[in-house]
């Protein structure tokens, strides 16, 4: 049973890839527009990226020729703070108006997860939030701006990356430190665990759990 990542994040395959190197591990990134998916939502934050990560599971297997037996992944995080969403910057200035708005405080940081596993005789399904607080030291200009040349904010929510040059600005986080980075690993295999529970025949069980 191969296990797909619906997802073209780097930072996603590389934490996946320890766990489950090879060829059992594919990637498949469907083509879903999320800022459609998300246009006009009034509902909760967490259940916003769960509906992302919905639609990017049924977007995949509507785009895509899959075996008959797999386990999809799709995961998706964002940047909250005030109850406000900060997502990829498309410039520049968007990068910076987002860490002038992080500096010297407390954000959150959350990633929905939805699993689609399917054999020829069982479909099952399993969704998580996984939520982390991520204290931010205050930034001056200077800070902000040699930050932004180094390119490291261009494809992450709310600008930063807390695996890489970004650490600098992060002063303490509680909760799980992989849920920053966009895949909360333990949240994630105590998923693939429940799925494994469910499943009918112990071979399909075995391929999705590492330590089987």
């Amino acid at each position: 049973m191969p296990l797909i990542l619906a997802s073209a994040s780097p930072r996603r395959r590389e934490l996946m890839a320890r766990f489950w190197p090879g060829a059992n591990l594919q990637v498949i990134v469907p083509r879903f527009d999320e800022t459609a998916a998300a246009a006009g939502w009034t509902g909760t934050v967490p259940d916003l990226v769960l509906r992302l990560t919905a639609g990017k599971l049924e977007a995949l297997t509507e785009q895509n020729r899959l075996p008959e037996s797999f386990c999809a992944l799709a995961a998706d995080t964002v940047v909250v703070i005030d109850n406000h969403i900060l997502g990829k910057p498309r410039d520049d200035e968007e990068a910076a108006r987002q860490l002038r708005l992080l500096s010297g405080r407390t954000h959150q940081v959350l990633t929905g997860m939805s699993l689609l596993c399917r054999t020829p005789d069982q479909l099952i399904r399993r969704q998580a939030v996984e939520t982390t607080e991520v204290c931010f030291a205050a930034l001056d200009e200077e800070r902000i701006r040699w930050y932004i040349r180094t390119g490291e904010p261009h494809d992450k929510a709310g600008s930063y990356g807390i695996q890489g040059t970004g650490a600098a600005w992060v002063e303490r986080i509680d909760g799980c430190y992989y849920n920053v980075m966009g895949l909360p690993v333990y949240r994630l295999l105590a998923l693939l665990e429940s799925v494994a529970a469910d499943l009918n025949s112990s071979d399909w069980s075995s391929q999705l759990l590492p330590w089987k």
